[in-house]
């Protein structure tokens, strides 16, 4: 099946007190106001983009989403500008990578988080999230 995938990684600059959340991957740990901030940007993207959306963004501060081949560049940029602005009320301005393509998976339907996805696709996506901490919205 031909899927959207997104990835988003924070990345505060090295030296910023914020620092350690790119490295922060147990949710619990976030201050509660973050973690009240991304669950409901996780519920709009997922209400708003439900007949789009194949596997749920993740409740995490480096989430996952997998849409609609022809949907997912609509969902990056809400996804991008929402995380961007949350990140800049918390005092931590152009942190936000994020990374989208469009490929095959295989039987996403039995995956619960795109996190899980073991297609060539997800290896190219994550290995362009992480190859730089540069912030922005990069389609690959």
């Amino acid at each position: 099946m031909e899927c959207g995938i997104i990835y988003i990684k924070v990345c505060p600059k090295k030296g910023n007190t914020g620092e350690w959340l790119k490295y922060c991957h147990i949710f619990s740990v976030l201050p509660k106001s973050l973690q009240e901030n991304i669950k409901q940007i996780a519920n709009d993207i997922n209400t708003k983009y439900s007949e789009d959306i194949v596997i749920p963004m993740d409740i995490s501060l480096h989430p996952g989403c997998t849409t609609t081949a022809d949907k997912v560049e609509d969902i990056a940029t809400d996804m991008f500008n929402q995380f961007s602005d949350m990140m800049e009320r918390n005092g931590l301005e152009n942190c936000v990578r994020e990374a989208y393509s469009i490929g095959e998976i295989n039987n996403p339907s039995f995956v619960d988080s795109t996190h899980h996805l073991q297609d060539d696709i997800m290896i190219q996506l994550g290995e362009y999230l992480d190859e730089s901490d540069e912030p922005g919205l990069f389609k690959v």
